[in-house]
């Protein structure tokens, strides 16, 4: 008989076999890879809230030696002695300063004024995210108004 060149059934059972797992794995690898990126990226979009919130709280907080703090049902009020007022609404779930929106995505916000040792401080906790029962970024900070 002549040599014959050529791919046995089983061989070619064989290659199947394996380009079939290969893809499976390969297809499982880039969906884990894609869960986690969407996660690090709606992480960073939670801190980048509170960083623009914060921002714009602290110079106007270094400028103030008073500040007054309401909370209703609507959310919360700062206003501040420079004529800067911050406040939160629930239902849209953003932070305004004045009338200009600078926070989105915010699960929840409280503030309370405080005075200790002749210090007025405004303690904030704010949490960001897009799900209540489990924030991305939670942070609680005390803020000193200017005292000198």
């Amino acid at each position: 008989m002549k040599k014959e060149k050529g791919v046995t059934l089983v061989a070619l059972m064989l290659y199947i076999i394996i380009f079939s797992v290969t893809i499976g794995l390969l297809a499982s690898l880039s969906s884990y890879v894609y869960n986690n990126m969407s996660n690090i990226n709606s992480n960073s979009i939670s801190s980048e809230e509170f960083n623009k919130f914060n921002i714009n709280f602290v110079k106007d907080v270094k400028e103030s030696k008073d500040a007054i703090v309401n909370s209703d049902s609507n959310g919360v009020t700062i206003v501040l002695e420079s004529g800067n007022t911050y406040t939160y609404r629930i239902q849209e779930k953003s932070i305004y300063k004045n009338k200009e929106k600078i926070a989105t995505n915010i699960l929840s916000f409280s503030a309370m004024a405080t005075t200790e040792n002749n210090k007025k401080i405004i303690k904030v906790s704010i949490s960001t995210g897009k799900n209540v029962d489990n924030p991305n970024y939670s942070k609680t900070i005390s803020y000193v108004l200017r005292y000198w």
